[in-house]
């Protein structure tokens, strides 16, 4: 399988909820569990596949910064696993609205987190 993504993507493991905007008030966990300038990957814990181009809210809790990211995105994919108790899917996310600021904290705290686990 060719990997076509324009930007690296940086291994992370962060907490975070979304909600499906068609789904008002039902926020779910999930992990991000890669990031990249233009998307991340997520860890989803569900009986039921979220919708290919479903638009999600995302609330990304970042504890080294004492800060919740909030970020607005398309599901582009997802997966179903098999044999994993933790969570039931795997998905890719493309950002479509997220502050500047965030956007950079977000990168800035996955770089440090990659630098960190390269270093040892």
């Amino acid at each position: 399988m060719a990997d076509n993504r324009k930007f690296k993507r940086f291994p992370i493991n962060l907490q975070a909820s979304y909600l499906q905007e068609d789904d008002h008030n039902q926020w779910k966990e999930c992990t991000v569990t890669d990031v990249s300038r233009e998307g991340m990957g997520i860890e989803l814990y569900l009986m039921e596949r979220i919708p290919i181009r479903s638009v999600i809210h995302l609330e990304i809790h970042a504890p080294k910064r004492g800060k919740t990211i909030k970020a607005v995105g398309i599901i582009t994919w997802t997966k179903k696993l098999k044999d994993n108790r933790t969570f039931n899917f795997i998905g890719g996310v493309e950002l479509t609205t997220i502050k500047p600021s965030d956007k950079w904290l977000l990168l800035d705290y996955a770089y440090e987190d990659w630098l960190g686990k390269k270093g040892k």
